[in-house]
């Protein structure tokens, strides 16, 4: 299964924000989504998640057209995405938070939406061994009965993650996932993300601006730049691309590199 973009337009008034983007992206690889501040990336994150459509273009998700489809709809396909600054129940402890965040399969009947039949009752004691599996991995399992308001900065951008996993996706698109996170808990995402991909097949689609631990785990790099897509390739190749290189450091700053 693959996420194709063909040829997305996303304007705002007359400025061009995501300029005529094709790419694949298939759903068991990390694929990193890099350019600098302006360059188009949450926008497309938003074209793709149904959160701002664009004008033209298409987007589909295995055999499924998602371009226009509601945020919800795209997430009930399995598309689950994080945001830059993460958005949740401040009032519920981190476990609560990750129970709320899983996805039930027992609301066809009136029972099981009260939460009262054999599979709702099946599903709480999955989800609740799944929310301590996840936090363990990600070190927060000391945290699980802390309110969310009390986190700080960087363990509510890991929650924002260890959620998106509760969702059961088929692939997550994550944005700044490693913003704020502290380097020890930074590897531990690293690893977590790249184990997802190896062992379940469970890709990703990243924004983010450390590009150590970007290049650390993608398997394919996309840049974006005003919009247009600059460049693609393996992490190797995109380090290597002077046209990159111009983009982040400046012509000056390119030819002192190149020198």
């Amino acid at each position: 299964m693959e996420l194709v973009l063909d040829t997305v337009r996303k304007t705002f008034g007359g400025v061009v924000a995501v300029d005529d983007v094709s790419a694949v992206m298939p759903q068991d690889r990390v694929t990193a989504l890099i350019g600098p501040n302006g360059a188009g990336k949450t926008t497309l994150f938003n074209a793709i998640t149904g959160f701002d459509p664009p004008d033209r273009g298409s987007i589909s998700f295995g055999d499924q057209r998602i371009d226009g489809l509601p945020p919800w709809r795209v997430a009930e396909l399995g598309l689950i995405r994080t945001f830059q600054t993460p958005v949740g129940f401040t009032t519920l402890t981190v476990r609560e938070s990750l129970l709320a965040a899983a996805t039930p399969h027992f609301a066809e009947t009136p029972l099981g939406a009260l939460g009262l039949s054999r599979k709702a009752r099946d599903h709480e004691r999955a989800s609740g061994d799944r929310a301590e599996e996840i936090s363990a991995e990600l070190g927060m399992a000391d945290l699980l009965d802390v309110r969310t308001d009390e986190l700080s900065a960087g363990d509510r951008k890991l929650l924002e993650f260890a959620r998106s996993l509760m969702a059961e996706p088929k692939m997550l698109l994550l944005d700044e996932p490693a913003a704020a996170v502290a380097p020890a808990n930074i590897g531990r995402l690293s690893q977590l993300v790249r184990r997802l991909c190896d062992e379940r097949g469970l890709g990703s689609l990243i924004i983010d601006h450390n590009l150590s631990f970007l290049m650390q785990i993608a398997d394919e790099v996309h840049v974006l730049d005003r919009g247009a897509l600059l460049a693609s390739g393996p992490p190797a190749e995109i380090a290597a691309n002077p046209d990159v290189m111009r983009v982040y450091l400046g012509e000056d700053g390119a030819k002192d590199s190149e020198a």
